[in-house]
């Protein structure tokens, strides 16, 4: 798409509206909202607590996160009901967007992790890789690393467990580990960067769509992943760069192209396993070099671990797939619902889950194929919709995992293109969801989760239900 196109793009999509701002006003306002933001993420660096604290002192914290959102929904407010600046403005604005990004993230990374510990296991993942030993084959607990027990290993979680993180992750622990061993900083540095890079990329790729390319903020600014990547340091903040790097260069239809897709969505596999979701997204008729290259970077990235494991990689994955907790999806919590009020023998309620996890799974993406085929979606559309249902029906569901749905709000909430009316619908209820899990940390230490389901998972499911159903009335009523 050509400068012109794109212009004509952004004034077509972001007509004046009653609510429309003049630009200085609205990059007054995004000062001010910025500064709010960053005076509410001080009370966080204020006496914070450790992952072993009392549930008091962590939903103290937790209260002062949420209030962070205050500001930021605004912000959100002002750009997406507001045109563009062009030119000079334009850029200042987005130089303040990318630049309160940085901040936002750098004045919470000093601190040590407070709602998880897992960062902790990057590192010893790190130490024992660099040993010689296969971190898929050999638990923290064992035997041969009794002279390695130290701050990290006391500070690791499932000690008695190989890890899960897949070998794309363990590249981003031993870049980690070799410049600063044992440096929890470095490694959340990193992340952060990867982090900063992800709002920069979300910037570019609304600009060659023709969209407004102020709406990063509803990434940039977002409290989800500023708390999750400079304070947790988990490590879905590369996974999340990788995938919208991902669908950037699938913008591109050269061989060249193809191949920087194919690898670099092998590489976001490599990280995170949700974004091979991707292929069904963004693959064409014959795009083998794409296939390949994909296939090629996760072989790439197995091998060592496989020779070093003797062939044992996949056994931590399916025992943590097999795993069940409180904040499941959907179909588990069904089947843990019918197994409460029903006398229905487990083996059958295993295999009604299973079932209800492949036709969520199977319907998707037979929808996402059949719409792709008739050209009713885009690429960000499609992988919305599969991730999102693949969060639907995982075992586990915890806030950091829903950070890659908001950067795909954001290219759908701008966006014109879905002839079924859904994809803004979508693209809302996603923004929703993942900005309301953090509402689970209330829950860590309950039984029961109905209150957070209600909060959490309903609102999207009935705000879907109704797009569908008036979508459908207005395709009838043509």
């Amino acid at each position: 798409m050509t400068r012109l196109a794109r212009e004509a793009e952004q004034q077509k999509i972001c007509k004046p509206t009653a609510l429309s701002l003049p630009s200085s006003l609205r990059l007054a306002l995004l000062v001010l909202l910025l500064l709010l933001e960053l005076l509410l993420q001080i009370p966080l660096l204020i006496n914070p607590p450790t992952t072993d604290s009392p549930a008091p002192l962590i939903n103290a914290f937790v209260w002062h996160w949420l209030l962070t959102f205050l500001p930021y929904l605004l912000a959100c407010l002002v750009v997406l009901t507001s045109p563009p600046p062009a030119g000079r403005a334009r850029a200042l604005e987005l130089g303040l967007l990318l630049g309160g990004a940085l901040l936002l993230r750098l004045m919470l990374l000093p601190l040590s992790p407070v709602l998880s510990p897992d960062a902790w296991r990057y590192l010893w993942d790190a130490r024992v890789t660099l040993l010689g030993y296969s971190p898929y084959v050999y638990a923290p607990g064992d035997p041969h690393f009794i002279h390695l027990r130290d701050f990290v290993f006391a500070n690791s979680r499932y000690r008695n467990v190989p890890t899960l993180y897949p070998p794309g992750a363990q590249l981003f622990f031993l870049i980690s580990y070799l410049l600063a061993p044992s440096n929890l900083t470095v490694l959340k540095a990193i992340f952060v960067g990867c982090d900063w890079l992800t709002c920069a990329a979300l910037a570019w790729l609304l600009y060659q769509r023709g969209k407004d390319p102020g709406r990063c903020v509803l990434y940039a600014w977002c409290p989800l992943p500023v708390v999750e990547f400079a304070i947790q340091g988990h490590v879905d903040a590369p996974a999340v760069l990788l995938t919208i790097l991902t669908l950037l260069a699938a913008e591109y239809t050269s061989r060249r192209g193809r191949a920087a897709t194919g690898f670099l969505l092998g590489m976001a596999t490599l990280v995170r396993l949700y974004p091979a979701l991707l292929l069904l997204a963004l693959v064409r008729r014959r795009d083998r070099l794409l296939l390949t290259t994909w296939a090629a970077t996760l072989v790439a990235g197995y091998l060592p671990y496989l020779i070093l494991g003797q062939g044992q990689v996949l056994s931590p994955f399916e025992s943590y797939a097999g795993s069940y907790t409180p904040n499941a999806g959907l179909p588990q919590q069904l089947s843990h619902w019918l197994g409460l009020h029903t006398s229905l023998n487990p083996v059958l309620l295993h295999w009604l889950e299973e079932a209800a996890i492949g036709a969520m799974m199977g319907g998707s993406a037979l929808a996402v194929l059949w719409l792709r085929w008739r050209h009713h979606i885009a690429g960000e559309t499609a992988a919305l919709l599969l991730i999102s249902a693949l969060f639907a029906v995982s075992a586990h569901i915890f806030p950091w995992y829903t950070t890659v749905l908001i950067p795909l709000a954001a290219l759908l909430l701008s966006s014109s293109e879905s002839k079924l009316g859904l994809g803004r619908a979508t693209a809302f209820w996603a923004w929703y969801f993942a900005c309301a899990t953090p509402l689970a940390y209330f829950f860590m230490y309950k039984r029961d989760w109905t209150l957070y389901y209600a909060l959490v998972y309903w609102p999207p499911l009935l705000g879907l239900t109704l797009a569908i159903v008036l979508s459908l009335c207005r395709r009838v009523s043509k």
